[in-house]
């Protein structure tokens, strides 16, 4: 049940990084790759890196257990780079070091929240991380709608369009 939110939620990631929560396409743009960290980047759009590439640090620790934690760790940039060479090669997109930078800084986070949790919660930690996983997909869920039938999302003070 949690790899399958955890699948749910990286299409969720794969939509919100290349499309940006918008209508998929391919080309339109010119291919960019900024390799110079914190070059014209936004506070929010750094913010938002981090926060939608937490669940899914929280999501692969969740799922690969058996797997130690730099392995852990080495996941969510790859992940990460993967996702930027896509965006590269479609020209949907700014590929950006920084992108790279607040997505992995944003998936340690998950994997961290994740090992906290499991140590806290020891004897109950199979619910806690089900709890925990079905309110990251709750929220995926609302961002997705929220996006698709309102063009942006409201997160309280904050509107990302």
């Amino acid at each position: 049940m949690i790899f399958g939110m955890g699948i749910a939620y990286t299409l969720f990631l794969i939509w919100a990084v290349l499309w940006k929560c918008g209508v998929p396409f391919v080309g339109g743009g010119e291919r960019v790759f900024n390799i110079l960290p914190f070059n014209n980047n936004t506070r929010w759009e750094m913010q938002f890196n981090i926060a939608v590439f937490a669940p899914f640090g929280f999501y692969v620790a969740a799922s690969l257990r058996k797997l130690s934690l730099p392995k852990l760790v080495l996941i969510i940039p790859l992940a990460s780079l993967a996702l930027e060479v896509v965006q590269f090669v479609l020209a949907v997109g700014r590929s950006d070091v920084t992108d790279l930078l607040m997505n992995t800084l944003g998936g340690i986070i998950g994997i961290l929240a994740f090992l906290v949790l499991t140590r806290i919660f020891r004897k109950r930690e199979q619910i806690v991380t089900l709890v925990v996983c079905a309110l990251m997909t709750l929220f995926e869920v609302y961002m997705a709608v929220s996006f698709i039938f309102w063009g942006q999302l409201n997160l309280g003070f904050m509107i990302i369009r």
